[in-house]
Formats: C-alpha cells, sequence, structure tokens
C-alpha cells in the first residue's frame, strides 16, 4: 500500500508526538539514575543491554576543572587580573586558563604568582547522555520477540 505525502507526514508527525514525550521520560529515568549513584560509586556510565546485547551506554559528562574567585575575594580577584590586563570590566571571558592548580593553592601560570582569592574548583558530573541504541542494533537484539508485533505495542506503556 501507498501513501500520499500528507498521510506520511501526519503517520511520522503522530508518533513523533507519542513518542518524544515517553522518550524524554525514559532518557530523563536514566539520566538521574546514573548522577544519583554517582556520588556513592563514582560509576560515570553504564550499559544499556537489550536482551543479552550492548546496543548503547549512558554516560555522565563533566564540566571543566577551573579556578573560581571566592565571593568575599572577588575585589582583590579583579584588582590582581586587572594588573596583569585580563580585565575589562568584569574578568576577560577565559581567565580561568591562566591559572593552574599547585598542590591545594591557585598559581597564575603567566606570573608564577600564588593567588589567595580563588580556589581550585575540581571537575564535576553536570549531565548525563543516552548513547547509541541505533535502530538496527535494537531490533536484532529484540529478535523474536517483536515480530508480527504492532507499533502500538512497542511503542506503548513497555508492556510487550
Amino acid at each position: 500500500m501507498e501513501y500520499t505525502q500528507d498521510e506520511r507526514l501526519a503517520v511520522l508527525t503522530a508518533m513523533q508526538k507519542q513518542i518524544k514525550p515517553a522518550l524524554d521520560e525514559a532518557k530523563a529515568i536514566a539520566r538521574q539514575e546514573i548522577m544519583d549513584g554517582f556520588a556513592e560509586t563514582h560509576t560515570d556510565r553504564r550499559a544499556i543491554i537489550v536482551g543479552d546485547e550492548k546496543v548503547g551506554e549512558i554516560g555522565i559528562s563533566y564540566s571543566k576543572a577551573a579556578p573560581v574567585i571566592l565571593k568575599e575575594r572577588m575585589d582583590e580577584a579583579v584588582a590582581f587580573l586587572d594588573s596583569i590586563g585580563m580585565v575589562d570590566i568584569v574578568p576577560k571571558k577565559g581567565w580561568e586558563a591562566h591559572f593552574a592548580k599547585a598542590g591545594d593553592k591557585v598559581v597564575c601560570t603567566d606570573t608564577g604568582e600564588m593567588v589567595d582569592w580563588a580556589m581550585w574548583c575540581p571537575k564535576s558530573p553536570k549531565t548525563a547522555a543516552v548513547r547509541g541504541c541505533d535502530p538496527e542494533d535494537v531490533m536484532q537484539a529484540l529478535g523474536p520477540r517483536v515480530e508480527g508485533m504492532s507499533a502500538a505495542a512497542l511503542l506503548g506503556d513497555g508492556e510487550l
């Protein structure tokens, strides 16, 4: 049976409206689970298994480690950054790249000077993403469990 372009568009749009909220919810649950477990287990990724096969993974991405100006020392920080040409009205974008961690201190790599107006903020988890799950991989992994099943059953609430 052939479909008109309008019928194809209508079916795909309807499917998207059905799938997107469910997908967003499933991704949110998976991201929350890995983020919640990170503090306890330090596990930052896990495989997505369908049947016995890995079809994708959920992994945490990290913010970049960088110095952070101590709120109570902002004036001192701005004065120092200004003295080395790194302030317009606020610290110049990228000022953090001119500093490094030295023991438990922060040092300006341009001058070698230790600064006590900043502390080192280590990298930290910021979010997690779902990767993979290519349709061919998922369908092959599900195999005979989906033969003859309707799209509505597959895309429903997980009840197969």
